[in-house]
Formats: C-alpha cells, sequence, structure tokens
C-alpha cells in the first residue's frame, strides 16, 4: 500500500513568470550547475511552452537518515522525471515520477500550477511507496519530506533566476 501526499509550494512570482522559467533550460542548468553528483537532461517533446525534465542524483552519504543507510542495497540514487504542459490560461499541469536506487521506492503524481493573490503556486498530489519489509511505511514519509525541501529549493532558484533575468 502506497502513502498519499497533498501540499502546495508557494511562489512570489505571477504565473506566467513561474511558468515561464519552469520550461525554460536555462533555468534548469542555472540550477544544476552547482550540483556536483547530478544530470539533467532537458527536451520539449509538446512545444516550446512545455518541457520535460530528468534529473538523476547520488545522495551524499552524510545526508542519508540512519533509517535508510541500514536498508540500502547499494548507493543511494534518484531519478526523477518532470513533465511541464503550456499554460491553458493562467492554469499549468505537470506529472512527476521518481525512483530510487538502492531502496526500492516509487513515487508519482501530479502537479498544477496557478495564479494566487499572492503570485502563484504549485499544488502537489501524489503517493509514494517504499518496498522495504518492516520499515518501508517508516521511510515513506522521509521520502515525501525530501520531495517537499527538493521543491521548495526549487523555488528558491527559480525565484532568484527570474530576479537576476527579468526579460528571459
Amino acid at each position: 500500500m502506497s502513502r498519499k501526499f497533498h501540499f502546495t509550494v508557494p511562489y512570489a512570482v505571477p504565473v506566467e513568470d513561474l511558468h515561464r522559467a519552469i520550461t525554460t533550460d536555462d533555468a534548469w542548468q542555472t540550477r544544476f550547475a552547482v550540483a556536483e553528483t547530478a544530470t539533467l537532461d532537458l527536451s520539449h517533446p509538446d512545444g516550446a511552452d512545455s518541457i520535460r525534465i530528468h534529473m538523476t542524483e547520488k545522495a551524499p552519504d552524510d545526508k542519508i537518515p540512519g533509517l535508510v543507510r541500514k536498508v540500502l542495497t547499494s548507493e543511494l540514487t534518484f531519478s526523477r522525471v518532470d513533465n511541464w504542459q503550456p499554460l491553458d490560461g493562467a492554469v499549468a499541469k505537470g506529472t512527476f515520477e521518481i525512483a530510487t536506487g538502492g531502496i526500492k521506492t516509487e513515487m508519482s503524481g501530479t502537479y498544477e500550477m496557478h495564479p494566487t493573490a499572492e503570485g502563484s503556486e504549485i499544488e502537489v498530489i501524489g503517493s509514494v511507496r517504499v518496498k522495504v519489509a518492516l520499515v518501508g511505511k517508516a521511510i515513506e514519509p522521509l521520502a515525501e519530506k525530501l520531495h517537499r525541501r527538493v521543491l521548495a529549493g526549487e523555488c528558491h532558484s527559480i525565484e532568484e533566476w527570474l530576479d537576476t533575468r527579468p526579460d528571459a
């Protein structure tokens, strides 16, 4: 059985600017320029106003919770694929799929980007399943928390990128 989750990531920028940044290769290349153990593959299979982002990364050993370290079968790696569609009015939809190596984890769900009074937000709805006997249910909240933290980091990075490139 999987754990379901639902949260939002607020942005202090208009939805049009947020969507433009998320679907721009340079915003992602800038974010990943300092990620030493990450790879990034970007494509636009549905046109210029959409994007497919495939990210992989090896987790630093000192950042892996003890409970997770105890059940790892190899290095902890992450593979995430996000797909964003063009804006439809003031809303854009996307999907995500995350898998890990070293521990069998599956996470997937949807994104919905829409305007708010303060700017915009991305609503995240998904589920996570960790296939490890006895402790899988204890690790699932950690995986959700990590996804929240990653998306919050992306929020900061994208807002910073937009601040330095107002015409991008």
